[in-house]
């Protein structure tokens, strides 16, 4: 296992690979996180109200209390001036809204509009659910009861309804924003595995390669040590960083970080795979590293590790279903809002296959290193 040890001394004390592996992702997620927490917490709504009845003027005024800014439009402007960053989010009340609800009929929702990871509208979601399911309620016990119905309102909106939702909402928050913080852990992971594994071709410059082999050490062993510790070296990144995030950061991961280090593992070692397959089909060092960062880059940025995929054109999302960091994020999603490894076994069975894909590549030919 000389090979091995030797290979983890050497990625450990390149200070480069240390920034990459800690100061990078623990950088982007202190810097991403101050700035979400000191974003206004109120957000601009486009109220579009088709039915103009007191129960909707109910929730545009609650909307206003609980610090929305409030811009009552037409439905033809939202997307312009949700282009033009002059509304978050549109809200759309259909015609014969509060009628539907008297009536008990349930055919009309109100409707939301907005960029989805961009808009922190959780919160306007979550109210807007839960005061029509109560309204529903309210107008079915009163059997149509105008006066009694609002009279119900009013004390429905007396009770703990403003700190369960703002429970449920600081959840959801919590959730979307640690997604986007492990996108910045998944790039980390990216552009590390895909570099240290340029050891290899380093080794055949120096002529250690033949060296190596001259002491009866077969090619299998030394590739088998390399990747080996490749693998390690992408394991101790993942654990630490989760760890720094979850007990240093107070950043919510989830119920089970095990579950979240398993899937982030396993794209590890898709990573790797793909360094490995970057250098055997290089000729050269400057090559290889030139490919790394040519390829690795736009992984990351298809795969919404810089931004939410929602904001890219349509194109680009399907393009990004071919990359696996798509895959890692999605799963890594929905572990935080606590799903189980079975509920991501597609999303891993995607990433093992863009393993054996990679691997497949790395194992075409070997390329000599001619400088």
């Amino acid at each position: 296992m000389t090979i091995f040890f030797n290979n983890l001394k050497r990625i450990f004390r390149k200070k480069l690979n240390l920034v990459v592996m800690f100061v990078l992702p623990i950088g982007f997620i202190t810097l991403m996180g101050g700035i979400t927490n000191g974003a206004a917490p109120g957000i601009k709504v486009g109220l579009v109200d088709n039915d103009n009845s007191k129960l909707t003027a109910i929730i545009k005024n609650n909307l206003e209390k609980n610090g929305e800014e409030i811009k009552v439009i037409s439905r033809n402007q939202i997307k312009d001036k949700i282009i033009n960053k002059e509304i978050d989010t549109a809200v759309i009340i259909p015609k014969g809204f509060t009628e539907d609800i008297m009536s008990n009929s349930g055919s009309l929702k109100i409707e939301m509009y907005g960029i989805k990871g961009i808009t922190n509208d959780s919160s306007l979601k979550y109210y807007i659910n839960s005061f029509t399911n109560a309204a529903k309620n309210i107008a079915k016990a009163v059997n149509g009861d105008s006066d009694k119905f609002y009279a119900g309102i009013k004390e429905y909106q007396k009770g703990s309804f403003s700190s369960e939702i703002r429970y449920a909402s600081n959840q959801k928050n919590q959730e979307e924003a640690s997604s986007n913080f492990i996108g910045y852990l998944i790039m980390s992971v990216v552009y590390l595995s895909t570099m240290v594994t340029t050891l290899i071709l380093q080794d055949k410059k120096d002529g250690v390669y033949r060296r190596i082999f001259g002491f009866g050490i077969k090619s299998f062993n030394y590739i088998a040590q390399c990747i080996l510790s490749f693998v390690v070296v992408t394991f101790i990144q993942i654990s630490a960083v989760l760890l720094i995030m979850k007990y240093a950061m107070n950043i919510y991961l989830g119920s089970s970080i095990l579950n979240l280090l398993i899937v982030l593992f396993i794209f590890g070692i898709s990573c790797v795979t793909l360094g490995v397959a970057i250098c055997n089909r290089s000729k050269t060092l400057k090559q290889a590293s030139s490919l790394v960062m040519l390829i690795s880059t736009p992984i990351i940025m298809l795969g919404g590790c810089f931004w939410p995929s929602e904001i890219m054109p349509p194109l680009l999302q399907r393009i990004g279903d071919f990359v696996p960091t798509t895959w890692a994020k999605e799963a890594a999603g929905k572990i935080i809002s606590g799903g189980s490894i079975m509920s991501v076994s597609k999303e891993i069975g995607i990433i093992a296959i863009f393993i054996v894909l990679f691997f497949a590549v790395a194992s075409v030919k070997k390329v000599e290193t001619n400088a």
